[in-house]
């Protein structure tokens, strides 16, 4: 029986924080085994420079770590879920999704300011993200919106020197980075998700294995099967597209437990960028539902992405 397991994930703080997390997890479901971390580097890391929009979006964050997996130099991989393609390479499979953190965006002001409303005309706001620049100029059309790369401690440097007026940046990176912003003279405005809906996958973790491995047994014991769901209806949504990060597109699934029969909301949302119009339809499907048909996620996301397609004229066939 094997009982040792190696653990890729990148080298950034931020990436080796979210595999300590996982790794916990599983050292707490099976003591008797050992788990180690192996760090490596990945073509968005290795490039820091070029947009990321330019090196193509998706995968450039994962593509080196998957090849790894699947020539067996590691046996399970870490990533941040909206760092992954819509679809997985042949022979491997997303064991677990651990809890999810908050899943929106915050806006990180410098100086004077504290919100989005407080920026002055022209002010200086980074952002690597085509979603996340299409919200905002959709917001504030008036604003300078630049390019930003870099771990959170090289961005919130660049915020505090003056080199931004303001960054965007995942709530979840934050609260799992555990960095104050407050020590830097910095301030934090979380954005509204209904005007800055999140990406795919945002604030999730995703555990990755080789099909039909031991590991896709292990791992289920650290499986959040609301999570599970949830993801899978986001990331289904951006199959339909096969564009990822070149468009500017969100979507976010969640649990409502307000009413007697729990369902599962998605909304999906795409922009123009030509025009600046914004298609946005939200569906539903309840938990009853999801519990007889698994592929019931699945099929959420995929209806919400079509109805999306159909409005949006601007796509290429």
């Amino acid at each position: 029986m094997k009982t040792d397991y190696r653990i890729g994930t990148r080298k950034s703080k931020l990436a080796q924080i979210q595999a300590d997390y996982v790794i916990a997890r599983l050292q707490e479901a099976y003591p008797d085994k050992h788990f180690e971390k192996v760090l490596m580097e990945t073509r968005g890391d290795l490039d820091r420079k070029t947009d990321l929009v330019k090196m193509g979006g998706q995968g450039v964050f994962v593509k080196a770590i998957q090849e790894a997996l699947l020539t067996g130099e590691i046996d399970m991989a870490v990533h941040s879920a909206k760092d992954l393609p819509s679809v997985e390479p042949p022979g491997l499979t997303l064991g677990a999704f651990p809890q999810r953190m908050p899943v929106g965006d915050s806006l990180i002001l410098r100086g004077p300011y504290d919100s989005l409303a407080d920026l002055p005309t022209g002010a200086v706001v980074g952002t690597s993200s085509r979603r996340r620049r299409f919200q905002l100029g959709a917001q504030r059309p008036d604003l300078k919106l630049v390019p930003l790369r870099g771990n959170i401690d090289t961005r919130l440097d660049k915020l505090a020197s003056g080199e931004y007026d303001g960054i965007i940046m995942a709530q979840a990176g934050l609260r799992r980075y555990g960095l104050p912003v407050k020590e830097r003279g910095l301030t934090e405005f979380p954005l509204p998700k209904t005007t800055f809906l999140p990406a795919v996958g945002q604030g999730a973790i995703a555990v990755e294995c080789r099909e039909n491995a031991v590991e896709a047994e292990l791992l289920q014991k650290i499986d959040d099967l609301p999570v599970r769901q949830a993801v899978t209806c986001e990331r289904a949504f951006l199959a339909v597209f096969g564009l990822g990060c070149n468009v500017p597109l969100a979507g976010y699934a969640r649990y409502d437990k307000a009413e007697a029969r729990e369902k599962l909301l998605f909304t999906g949302q795409l922009g123009d960028e030509a025009t600046g119009k914004v298609i946005e339809i939200q569906s539903e499907v309840y938990r009853h539902e999801i519990d007889e048909h698994q592929i019931m996620p699945e099929m959420l996301g995929k209806t919400v992405a079509e109805k999306i397609r159909k409005q949006a004229d601007f796509l290429p066939k």
